[in-house]
């Protein structure tokens, strides 16, 4: 009989190595922190405008002395505001019918002929109450009577009553018996009597308030209530487990709030049996590997996530358990796509090297910053290191010395190229800083320059500090240095200081802003681009385009009459005369 083949053994997968974080110093507030710890890392920090709105808005939501604002009152001085007023007021001695067909016209008139964008903005604010305002006030005119406006106000659908200041509900809103919608966005609620909405609202808008704790009126909200925001408030890990009280939930919106435990929130929105849309980006949870693997696997029901649809390829094949790192951290990746047209340099000096490589500051990263500016201010982040012994650090002369060097253009480097390289400022290498700032590889230089991919590889333990950093302006800079070697005598040769490090010179030639957005579990990268015919320091945010995928040709492109559909997204792009910058930031996973 002929030999039985033997079975092939089982490859094991190998083991995933992952950085140690149960210790990160980034992961707990330090027992010996002053007070106004968390205040000082963020100071000097560059927000986007729509964080520094979102933290303009809760630092008015946290101060002591909160005036008190019900409901009722609200919204009588949001009516005062609007074009109901007139219609509305008992003591006016205009009649209806010269508010219609006198006031009325010429407001509407004004705001779309003459009112400038932030005029048409505020004026939308206070004339959206309801839908169909105009349509209201023309019932009240037929009737000629001011009692039929206000019954219907109390009959409408929809009800919006955002940055009217409101810090408490009462009874005055459960007057509206046919409200279905009920919008209270950008005011000051924190502990609501859920008793007052009525019974019949589906849809409620509660996003940017002040929010911390939805146990105490979870439990009293309309039963049909399909549709629940609460995206920019203040819940935490500590103050979800209420959400599971609202069985027929639908839609909910939890974003940039700071939930931290991803296993946490998962236990409590699996008991929501008709939950099929789910907001959670902008949370520290929503930034970790594992998340969207997870979400998916543990809400199979789930048909949206992060206003993205969830199509049958997104789910994960093989059940799988994440490991407990994988909800606590990631990477952060900042990719040079290409830099290009950056003017050739002039010829070094005998020994010298010149390369170009790409600065990233990222201050909410780095754990050392942290503990740096427990007891420090944002403006002292460099130490020196002492002086050698008996020698003086020579910066100013050995700069001039080496500008002069530089007088001499390279014949075939047109003087505009050149200029740009002259004014190169000498870095001390006993200056240390505290690593708020990253460094690509330094490269030569070419007329399209790549870098590895990724050019900064970040480990981030701490969610939080990763999420802040989306909603940051973060700064690129595009750097060229010169190391030249340090000249030594004979008798310095023979002397104990005889190492004397090498002389690095610099210039920044780019200098450039890019305001991060807030990713989503479907987006692996966010692209910007940069060119100096911008006339600003601002790159523009590509969107939900992929850079990479361009191609530029050195050569004149040849426009020819008609493109067959091989051509289309293939063709090259014709390569810029400006300097131009393309960078990508992005999330990325711990591979399985």
């Amino acid at each position: 009989m002929p030999p039985k083949p033997k079975e092939s053994a089982k490859k094991s997968t190998p083991q995933v190595t992952r950085p140690a974080i149960s210790d990160s110093s980034l992961l707990y507030v330090p027992s010996d922190a002053i007070e106004g710890y968390q205040e000082r890392i963020e100071t000097g920090i560059d927000w986007t405008i729509i964080e520094l709105a979102a933290r303009h808005h809760k630092r008015l939501c946290l101060r002591e002395n909160l005036t008190k604002v019900a409901f009722t009152e609200a919204l009588q001085s949001k009516i005062n505001k609007s074009i109901f007023c007139g219609f509305l007021n008992e003591h006016s001695n205009i009649s209806l019918d010269e508010q219609w067909e006198l006031i009325l016209p010429i407001t509407l008139w004004d705001n779309e002929k003459f009112a400038s964008e932030e005029a048409k903005i505020c004026f939308h604010s206070c004339n959206n109450i309801t839908d169909n305002m105009v349509k209201l006030i023309k019932k009240a005119v037929r009737f000629g009577d001011k009692k039929v406006l206000k019954q219907n106000l109390k009959l409408v659908p929809v009800l919006r009553l955002n940055d009217a200041q409101i810090t408490d509900l009462d009874n005055g809103l459960s007057d509206f018996k046919n409200l279905v919608t009920l919008n209270l966005c950008g005011n000051f609620l924190s502990n609501l009597d859920s008793s007052c909405i009525p019974r019949g609202v589906r849809i409620l808008e509660l996003q940017a308030n002040c929010i911390r704790n939805i146990e105490t009126f979870s439990e009293f909200l309309p039963f049909n209530l399909s549709y629940l925001g609460l995206a920019r408030n203040l819940l935490d890990d500590n103050n979800i487990k209420g959400l599971s009280r609202i069985p027929n939930i639908t839609v909910l919106d939890l974003s940039d709030n700071d939930i931290y435990s991803l296993e946490g929130i998962l236990n409590v929105l699996a008991k929501l049996p008709s939950l099929s849309s789910l907001m959670l980006a902008g949370n520290p949870c929503s930034m970790c590997s594992g998340y969207a693997r997870t979400t998916l696997m543990r809400l199979p029901r789930l048909k949206w996530l992060d206003s993205r649809e969830i199509l049958t390829t997104d789910r994960p094949i093989d059940p799988f358990e994440p490991h407990t790192d994988d909800l606590l951290s990631t990477y952060f990746n900042f990719t040079v796509l290409r830099i290009m047209s950056v003017p050739q340099p002039p010829k070094p000096e005998k020994g010298a090297i010149t390369t170009f490589h790409v600065e990233l500051e990222l201050p909410l990263l780095d754990a050392t910053r942290r503990r740096f500016l427990m007891f420090r201010q944002h403006e002292s982040l460099t130490e020196r290191l002492p002086l050698p012994e008996d020698e003086e650090w020579p910066v100013s002369n050995i700069t001039s010395m080496f500008i002069k060097s530089k007088t001499t253009i390279d014949p075939e480097v047109s003087p505009h190229e050149s200029d740009i390289y002259k004014h190169l400022t000498t870095k001390n290498s006993q200056e240390i800083c505290h690593f708020t700032t990253f460094e690509s590889n330094k490269i030569q230089w070419n007329k399209v320059m790549n870098f590895q991919e990724p050019t900064v590889r970040i480990f981030c333990p701490d969610l939080l500090a990763l999420r802040n950093t989306f909603r940051t302006v973060v700064t690129v800079r595009l750097i060229y240095s010169v190391i030249m070697p340090s000249k030594q005598n004979k008798i310095d040769k023979k002397s104990s200081n005889a190492m004397k490090q090498p002389i690095d010179q610099r210039i920044t030639l780019a200098t450039i802003k890019c305001a991060l957005k807030r990713p989503d579990w479907s987006q692996n990268s966010q692209h910007f681009h940069w060119d100096d015919s911008l006339g600003n320091n601002d790159a523009i945010h590509w969107g939900d385009g992929d850079l990479s995928i361009l191609q530029y040709s050195l050569t004149p492109t040849k426009a020819t009459k008609v493109k067959t559909e091989t051509d289309i997204g293939s063709s090259k792009q014709q390569f810029p005369d400006n300097l131009t910058c393309q960078f990508g930031f992005g999330i990325d996973s711990i591979r399985i």
